[in-house]
């Protein structure tokens, strides 16, 4: 089942190690959040699936897990899997951090993911980028919404830019003629790193807002 496509990438052994990363994350966030067993999986569903589903809808292709039931199932089983080692290893665990190793798999893997998928509709390559990031980063907010946390996304942190610099790259090596197949390992790898590294590192995006001691209409508290 997991085999090459017809341009050597490895399509489903990404999007299967992808499905995994995001739906671990979203067990370990639901589970922080005390759900039941019922909204563990339905949140890991929900979070490996939303990206790619929102830019298959946006380019009008057919929803790949309405075709493929293995994404949701994959997706299902391993955010129940999670559960017994999110309770075995109790709140010793940092479990922010767990979460936010496992998203920035799923943000890699399927940022790219949708950016090829979008090249391969035919979109125009500043098009695939924008539709990399956007399947790249809606898992994560999907997660963060429901478990009642500010997205990541519009926190400062290093997200969005780390998966648009990979699917920038992307666009870039395929259009220089690099092999499809290593084009999308260097790419994946890529916007891997750069969110690892800015999680290490604490890189941040500057954020824009009045001082928390100032009220709305612009006088001190």
């Amino acid at each position: 089942m997991f085999s090459l496509s017809a341009d050597g990438s490895p399509v489903l052994v990404l999007e299967a190690v992808g499905t995994i990363g995001f739906a671990v994350s979203g067990a370990m966030a639901a589970t922080r959040q005390r759900m039941d067993v019922f909204a563990v999986a339905v949140l890991g569903v929900l979070v490996a699936s939303g990206g790619r589903t929102l830019v298959d809808l946006l380019l009008s292709e057919p929803v790949s897990w309405l075709q493929h039931w293995w994404p949701v199932a994959l997706a299902a089983g391993s955010a129940l899997a999670t559960i017994p080692i999110a309770l075995r290893v109790g709140p010793g665990l940092d479990a922010r951090q767990a979460v936010l190793t496992a998203d920035a798999l799923g943000l890699a893997v399927f940022s790219v993911l949708s950016c090829r998928t979008a090249l391969h509709a035919g979109a125009a390559a500043g098009i695939a980028v924008i539709l990399g990031m956007i399947g790249g980063i809606t898992g994560g907010i999907i997660r963060d919404v429901l478990t009642g946390r500010p997205a990541a996304v519009f926190t400062g942190q290093f997200y969005a830019l780390a998966a648009i610099a990979g699917t920038a790259l992307y666009v870039l090596l395929i259009r220089a003629g690099v092999n499809r197949s290593l084009a999308f390992w260097l790419s994946v790898g890529g916007v891997f790193a750069l969110r690892a590294i800015a999680l290490c590192r604490g890189w941040s995006v500057t954020t824009i807002g009045w001082p928390t001691s100032v009220r709305g209409d612009g006088v001190s508290r």
